[in-house]
């Protein structure tokens, strides 16, 4: 028989209990979550003046879905008023490319109106540090409070900007760890 921390005895428990026992809870779960989605209302709060301590706020770039114009592109995703990102990154999926001068088109992340900065600063795709090719990458925000954006001053969509050309592949994902505060 196995042994519990104060050296007792336990009794065996069944893969087949085991199991149900872990469905039984999940079902509980989902239930609790009726409507198939988690938003504020359903979060725990963690601090005494009822807000989160923190946040991620994740948005995605797709050349299928949002087309490659020259042009602002706003992700969908927004920073709620006095949100302060402390760090970033983003996750290239699809390579970037722009044709007409191979990867001479630059993209930008930003926090339109309150963070002239932004999450990322225009970068050409063709740059020497490889930017915009598969796999994890660093932004602006790194944890460091020199680093952390400005508070926004009402909810801000998060968008990117591509500048120079067009693009014609891409894709990546955003993460933005925030704050709120007062």
């Amino acid at each position: 028989m196995p042994l519990n921390l104060q050296g007792k005895e336990t009794g065996w428990i069944s893969r087949w209990a085991f199991q149900v026992g872990a469905l039984a809870r999940s079902v509980i779960g989902r239930q609790a979550m009726a409507d198939g989605y988690v938003n504020d209302a359903k979060l725990e709060l963690y601090n005494e003046d009822m807000r989160h301590a923190k946040r991620i706020a994740r948005a995605t770039y797709d050349f299928a879905e949002h087309g490659g114009a020259v042009s602002v592109i706003g992700l969908g995703v927004t920073l709620p008023d006095n949100a302060i990102v402390t760090r970033a990154w983003y996750e290239v999926l699809t390579t970037c490319h722009s044709p007409t001068t191979p990867d001479a088109a630059t993209i930008s992340i930003s926090i339109p109106v309150n963070d002239v900065d932004g999450v990322l600063a225009a970068i050409a795709i063709s740059d020497g540090t490889n930017p915009w090719d598969a796999g994890l990458h660093e932004a602006i925000q790194d944890g460091t409070v020199a680093n952390f954006s400005t508070k926004t001053t009402a909810e801000r969509e998060i968008s990117i900007e591509i500048a120079v050309e067009a693009l014609d592949a891409g894709k990546f994902i955003v993460f933005l760890e925030y704050v709120v505060s007062d």
